[in-house]
């Protein structure tokens, strides 16, 4: 399922609350299940158990944008049949609060609770206070990342659905001559060209690869916690991305990553915990 939107559709179980959802291959990273594709079908889910509800329940607009998610990783799910399990905790003019928990095999995997708020314009809002995008080579004269690793840990599906593309300043790590600044930044665009949607900014704010490559820390580094912040609707077009190490010590990490249209204008960000595989 390349369209990000069928990759994310859940169905209701007919018990109140449960809905399934087969999780899709495509969107993983060697064997295991992607972080924000995952933050995407928990979102994707509350919005559809509102809309399955009743949305006017109370009143104003619908809120069918996931402003704010965090999501805790408990064990990483295979590809396949889950079940979801949607709490709605309150219903208000200006948001809805959700909890929602991914189940497979009758073991939590996935929790996250969410804010969902009313669709921002593309067009930016009056006062809008956002940093600058990043500078970046066209999209063009990007490399498009492949889909075997060069190193022979796995294949990455992902980026077979994923157009991501890291700017040549941040692929250094390729060659063994990390920056040292534990920084990485490029473009991101579904390889459908369909539009980024508000659930869809959830897997660009995860897409990079860890930014701790950049200190030539070269192993993996799970997700343990994933908190996604979106600020407006994308427009359509590619994303520029960057993502940075914040702090790193031990065996864990803390990265933050932003994300703007092809407006220039910021349209989410996310921090995250990770363990550091050395």
């Amino acid at each position: 399922m390349a369209e990000l939107a069928k990759a994310t559709s859940t169905e209701p179980t007919g018990e109140p609350g449960r809905r399934s959802v087969l999780l899709d291959e495509q969107w993983c990273i060697g064997p295991k299940m992607h972080g924000g594709y995952l933050l995407a079908v928990l979102a994707q889910a509350a919005l559809d158990e509102i809309a399955d509800g009743d949305p006017g329940a109370a009143g104003g607009p619908a809120h069918d944008v996931p402003e704010a998610v965090t999501g805790t990783f408990l064990r990483a799910p295979d590809p396949g049949p889950g079940v979801l399990h949607v709490d709605v905790l309150r219903r208000g003019r200006g948001a809805t609060q959700v909890r929602v928990r991914l189940d497979q095999d009758d073991r939590p995997c996935v929790e996250a609770a969410l804010v969902l708020g009313a669709a921002a314009a593309p067009d930016p809002r009056e006062g809008d206070v956002s940093p600058a995008p990043i500078a970046l080579p066209p999209f063009d004269e990007c490399e498009r990342r492949p889909v075997e690793t060069p190193d022979g840990r796995g294949g990455l599906p992902l980026m077979e659905v994923v157009d991501t593309r890291l700017e040549p300043v941040s692929l250094g790590f390729l060659a063994g001559r990390p920056t040292g600044e534990g920084r990485l930044s490029g473009w991101a665009e579904l390889d459908t060209r369909e539009a980024w949607s508000p659930v869809g900014l959830l897997v660009a704010l995860d897409v990079l690869p860890p930014a701790s490559f950049d200190l030539g820390l070269s192993g993996w580094s799970p997700t343990m916690s994933l908190t996604a912040h979106v600020h407006a609707v994308p427009v359509p077009g590619p994303l520029r991305v960057t993502q940075w190490v914040d702090h790193l010590a031990g065996e864990r990490m803390h990265e933050s990553c932003r994300a703007w249209d092809a407006s220039g204008r910021m349209v989410g960000q996310a921090t995250q915990l990770a363990a550091v595989r050395r």
